[in-house]
């Protein structure tokens, strides 16, 4: 019993591990490659979106590839998290599977704007206008399909908050407001369709600057307490070495 609890601590330690990887591959790439930190204004003309993509056609495109291998990170992060979940969660195990999936499709909307950013670059002597358009595709998808941020939020929130429920909870309550803010925060999103220029532009301090700061912070935490939680369950399937008795040789006589 305690080995297989031993092989399903450590597989959850290489889980999170490999998210988090591939979470600062896939930020690295956003910033130093496809060039979106920060991301260009909303006001651009077409040609001057077609010129930027002409320009940095090949470094857009590595990070293409980059991004094609790394996006979904949230998957095995979500997973460890609904598992954490699920082992202190009673009776049927729904807000631990409502985060499994929030988790896994959240990952969707990391991975299609990268469809479209190497759409963009791929033909760069194509109209500017169509090339505008896929650019404005890859960044509006970016930061305003926020549909499934909620679920794998909220799920985290009612399990902190639930807390004293389960005092063995990988989740503390001080997370849970976190997780309300930040989930709140990446709502915002939805409303850079109305603006191209100020904070509610994709640009914006409401749509770009908050939301990517809060973000890596609510990752980073979310990942520290997995790490926490695991620890704990690995010294407690670690099998116990029994010492040998001694029996001292005067008791023998």
């Amino acid at each position: 019993m305690n080995k297989d609890c031993l092989f399903s601590t450590r597989s959850q330690i290489a889980l999170v591990w490999w998210g988090i990887a591939f979470a600062l591959v896939y930020a690295a790439s956003c910033a130093l490659l496809i060039g979106i930190v920060p991301p260009p204004p909303p006001t651009w003309s077409a040609a001057h979106v077609a010129e930027w993509y002409s320009d940095h056609q090949h470094r857009i495109l590595a990070g293409c590839v980059v991004q094609s291998v790394t996006g979904a990170f949230m998957i095995p992060i979500g997973v460890v998290a609904a598992i954490q979940a699920a082992r202190t969660e009673p009776g049927r195990r729904v807000w631990s599977i409502f985060m499994f999936a929030g988790g896994t499709f959240t990952s969707i909307f990391l991975c299609v704007p990268t469809l479209f950013f190497g759409v963009a670059a791929f033909r760069p002597g194509r109209s500017p206008e169509i090339t505008s358009l896929a650019h404005d595709l890859a960044l509006l998808s970016l930061f305003t399909t926020v549909q499934f941020y909620i679920f794998f939020g909220v799920a985290i929130a009612v399990c902190c908050l639930r807390g004293e429920d389960s005092p063995d909870s990988p989740f503390p309550r001080a997370y849970g407001y976190l997780t309300i803010w930040c989930t709140t925060m990446f709502e915002l999103g939805g409303l850079a369709w109305l603006w191209k220029s100020g904070p509610f532009a994709w640009n914006g301090l409401f749509i770009f600057w908050i939301p990517f700061f809060f973000f890596f912070l609510w990752l980073t935490s979310l990942c520290v307490l997995l790490f926490r939680a695991l620890a704990v369950q690995q010294r407690m399937a670690a099998p116990v070495i029994e010492e040998p008795l001694v029996v001292p040789v005067g008791a023998a006589l």
